[in-house]
């Protein structure tokens, strides 16, 4: 018997389904406008421009096919999130150490709060029902 989806795993899904698109936006603008983005008149410029859109772009489908797969209880999307969210954690503490304290402590409770609601007990349940690998 599957397991309802709970609202949790849904918000997070919504959030990285945002988080795709824009990556996916952000990179398309670049890519058209690199001509005029700040260094692009310098040697290997354009370049670093031009793989930064692109990348920006294919990052932005994974995004998505991660975040579909959250919908469908897949694991291995919930442990790129995980993965994703420790990253952004040690990110987080190396910033309160630049002293960028409010972007720290913002990115820290972000992980906190992800985290949070992809491991409620219902989550689990979900996950561990989900036929999805």
């Amino acid at each position: 018997m599957a397991a309802t989806r709970p609202g949790s795993v849904t918000f997070v899904a919504v959030l990285t389904y945002i988080n795709g698109i824009l990556n996916i936006i952000g990179g398309v603008v670049l890519l058209f406008t690199r001509e005029s983005a700040p260094g692009a008149d310098t040697e290997g410029g354009l370049a670093g421009i031009t793989t930064s859109a692109i990348v920006s772009i294919v990052l932005g489908i994974v995004i998505l096919i991660v975040a579909r797969g959250l919908l469908g209880g897949s694991k291995v999307s919930r442990a790129l999130v995980t993965l994703v969210m420790i990253l952004n954690l040690v990110n987080g503490v190396l910033l309160l150490f630049t002293l960028q304290f409010f972007s720290g402590v913002l990115e820290i409770l972000w992980v906190v709060i992800v985290l949070s609601l992809l491991f409620t007990r219902r989550a689990n349940a979900f996950f561990n029902a989900g036929s999805s690998a």
